[in-house]
């Protein structure tokens, strides 16, 4: 049994060697190592022994000709993230720790999504310095730190991070924008906005320290796991967490005890980059009521078939799983497998299909390298990687609503869980 992390889908591994590393190299021998490193890692790790059909010891010529030229690191990870690309698959990237913005410590307490070229605010959190300032959903940021939202997507789009399909890019364009609104706490950044009558708007605010950080593993920076549970009308009980970590498992089976009379259930994962399959496989044991094949991960070299079995007391009533192109890894093999065995309806956008299972390791210029080690599949077969998972019912997020106070995929899946509970 392989035991798996994803943080996107991480695990911890020993660093290969690299092709003709010395023991005490040169600086350019460090960038010829760290190519090496991940060309060898793909090389020996990688799910399909054909590379999509690609010579990758070509690849591998090309690029080392291009970073023997002296370059600065930042151009140079950039080069090796160029040469992944060519791979076209998620879950393949070189970074450093400075450049995971968003795993900071400090926030203002806002989430955005992209209306087209628009940052729009679509949430809000009542204990952060942005609600405070009275910032609220459906508010649109037009700047942050003295850089126009259109200048960050004009930079992102010089940037050579693998891109594989469209809702990827648009997910990462999000992040980029996002990311800025994360600084170590007591750090300050100047927010421009517009509200819903298209006023104007500067302020500064302060960061706030973010509760629940968890250090999964040296390799990554801390990473922080947001909780939370309403009960809705009508008996519907509504469960929010922002990463497949620990102790998401243990919080959600004590959420459903606590909540036990409950008829329905909305699980809101939107914005979730994944985690831990593990978690996800804890949270699916609460909701199915016999031993069920969950679903599959394809190796080079072998198939292995995950399955959950119930921990009762379990919750057998109608399920509203909400996703959208920020999901990953995790966060899609979560809905996708609840979604093939007919458990859960699937509601909002459909998900990027960045799914992994990978590793993570340090290279030997000491950024980090995370690789896919394997193909996700469902116990349908449906290969996750670049598919994604298509929504049962499709719907949007809206500006109007939103500033009316209206979370439009919520209200849908309230509509849905109503009339699943009619029909009981």
């Amino acid at each position: 049994m392989r035991t798996m992390i994803v943080l996107t889908c991480l695990t911890i591994c020993t660093i290969i060697p690299a092709i003709g590393q010395s023991n005490a190299p040169a600086e350019v021998d460090l960038a010829k190592a760290s190519l090496d490193t991940v060309w060898q890692t793909v090389y020996e790790y990688h799910f399909d022994s054909t590379f999509g059909g690609l010579d990758w010891k070509e690849i591998h010529d090309r690029y080392a000709r291009l970073a023997a030229v002296p370059q600065d690191d930042e151009s140079f990870i950039k080069l090796l993230n160029q040469m992944l690309l060519e791979l076209k698959l998620s879950h393949y990237a070189v970074f450093r720790e400075k450049d995971k913005a968003g795993m900071s410590e400090g926030s203002i307490g806002i989430d955005l999504r992209l209306f087209g070229n628009d940052a729009i605010i679509t949430a809000v959190d009542p204990g952060f310095p942005a609600a405070q300032a009275g910032i609220k959903p459906g508010y649109q940021i037009t700047s942050i730190g003295g850089t126009s939202v259109q200048q960050i997507l004009s930079d992102a789009a010089t940037e050579h991070m693998p891109h594989f399909n469209e809702r990827h890019k648009i997910g990462s364009l999000c992040k980029k924008i996002r990311n800025r609104c994360f600084k170590r706490p007591g750090d300050s950044v100047a927010i421009s906005y517009e509200d819903g009558a298209g006023v104007s708007h500067d302020v500064t605010l302060k960061m706030k320290q973010r509760t629940g950080g968890i250090k999964i593993a040296e390799e990554l920076p801390t990473v922080f796991v947001d909780f939370r549970t309403e009960r809705l009308s009508d008996d519907i009980g509504y469960i929010y967490f922002s990463k497949f970590f620990p102790p998401v498992d243990s919080l959600f089976l004590a959420a459903m005890d606590s909540m036990s009379n409950m008829r329905s259930l909305i699980i809101d994962i939107r914005g979730n980059p994944g985690g831990m399959h593990e978690v996800g496989e804890a949270i699916a044991s609460k909701l199915v009521s016999k031993r069920t094949l969950f679903s599959v991960f394809r190796y080079r070299d072998s198939t292995q078939e995950v399955s959950v079995s119930p921990d009762p007391p379990v919750f057998d009533g109608p399920i509203a799983i909400l996703i959208d192109v920020m999901n990953g890894s995790a966060a899609e093999r979560f809905p996708a497998c609840m979604q093939s065995i007919e458990r859960a309806k699937i509601i909002g956008e459909r998900s990027p299909g960045s799914v992994g299972p990978s590793n993570v390791k340090r290279l030997p210029n000491s950024a980090s390298f995370i690789y896919l080690i394997a193909q996700s599949l469902t116990p349908d077969g449906t290969v996750l990687e670049g598919h994604g998972v298509i929504p049962d019912i499709t719907v949007s997020l809206d500006r109007a609503a939103l500033l009316k106070g209206v979370d439009t995929q919520i209200e849908r899946a309230i509509v849905y869980l109503k009339s699943e509970m009619k029909l009981k």
